[in-house]
């Protein structure tokens, strides 16, 4: 896996977690404001989830909320959210499964291109604030491009 795939993003307590969890969360909470995924810093996990530090959580109104299912690092946040969206009961029909897990992979790639097009979107607006003619820009692969708007060819050196 090359370093740039899943980056991991800082939280608020000073631990990184992945960035495919982060999409998994804004995708649960489009699906549903009412369901979001915790993460359950070290210090407050107990034995039963020490190797599973995401809880999906259910809170519905006028309703005390109650934890979906747990998830750890090793698995997958497509099949998470494939589960959920299939209403997984453990055993279930296979093509229904299938047709759930083709949804989640869309739905997280669908999600990483408006991730990429909202950044594209910031720097556009940022360059054309800008009063400099040319920039130097880091990619997510780790390659830097020189864009010069002087240029006919779009800027692209």
């Amino acid at each position: 896996m090359h370093q740039f795939d899943d980056p991991a993003v800082l939280t608020e307590e000073g631990h990184f977690v992945s960035e495919k969890w982060l999409r998994l969360s804004e995708i649960l909470q489009d699906f549903n404001p009412d369901i979001t995924l915790n993460w359950i810093p070290p210090q407050h996990r107990t034995d039963v989830d020490r190797s599973k530090p995401y809880a999906i959580v259910h809170s519905p109104r006028n309703q005390p909320p109650y934890v979906i299912m747990f998830a750890g690092e090793t698995d997958n946040p497509q099949e998470v959210l494939a589960r959920i969206w299939s209403g997984d009961t453990s055993r279930q029909n296979v093509m229904a499964n299938v047709a759930a897990m083709d949804a989640a992979e869309k739905a997280f790639k669908l999600k990483q291109e408006i991730d990429q097009r909202e950044q594209l979107m910031d720097e556009a607006a940022w360059f054309a604030g800008t009063h400099k003619n040319w920039v130097k820009m880091k990619r997510p692969d780790g390659t830097i491009e020189k864009i010069d708007r002087t240029l006919p060819n779009g800027g692209r050196c």
